[in-house]
């Protein structure tokens, strides 16, 4: 059971999108919470929880209108520079806050790529075996997420086109 919780937060980190922010674009009425729904939503879904969405509740306050538990004030966003294993999201250190007491990695950009970094006495380090590394200025190991783009980018999200 381990190994396939370790293979599925592995392919989730493959995957995430680290260029993407994190948005704090819901609100949770019960919770009384502005929330990123990429990586705080699964914990504001089901019986209890009234989610609005920030966008609808401003609209609704501009037209006069006002909602139950509608969010004040701007949206905050925030780099995605860490990932959940045990939620298998990426998220941002700065908003997210109750990852807390979770298995998480810090993600950083080295040389243009989005790298974990480690300190490779993690006992799961073995998973990045093979994988050329980098060292920085700390010590820390960093294992880069995607190999490096050999050939355009594209102009709107910056992955590699081919």
């Amino acid at each position: 059971m381990f190994l396939l919780r370790t293979q599925a937060w592995v392919r989730q980190l493959l995957a995430e999108d680290f260029s993407a922010p994190c948005r704090e674009d819901r609100f949770c009425v019960p919770c009384a919470a502005a929330f990123c729904d990429h990586c705080c939503g699964a914990r504001h879904r089901g019986q209890g929880h009234e989610v609005v969405i920030r966008a609808a509740a401003a609209a609704a306050a501009a037209s006069g209108g006002t909602q139950p538990g509608a969010a004040q004030g701007p949206a905050r966003s925030g780099d995605r520079d860490s990932f959940c294993m045990s939620c298998g999201a990426g998220f941002s250190a700065a908003l997210c806050g109750h990852h807390a007491g979770h298995d998480t990695l810090r993600i950083v950009v080295c040389e243009g790529r989005y790298c974990a970094r480690c300190t490779g006495s993690e006992p799961w380090f073995h998973l990045f075996t093979g994988i050329e590394t980098y060292r920085d200025e700390k010590g820390h190991i960093l294992v880069p997420l995607h190999p490096r783009c050999r050939g355009r980018r594209c102009l709107s999200c910056g992955r590699c086109c081919a």
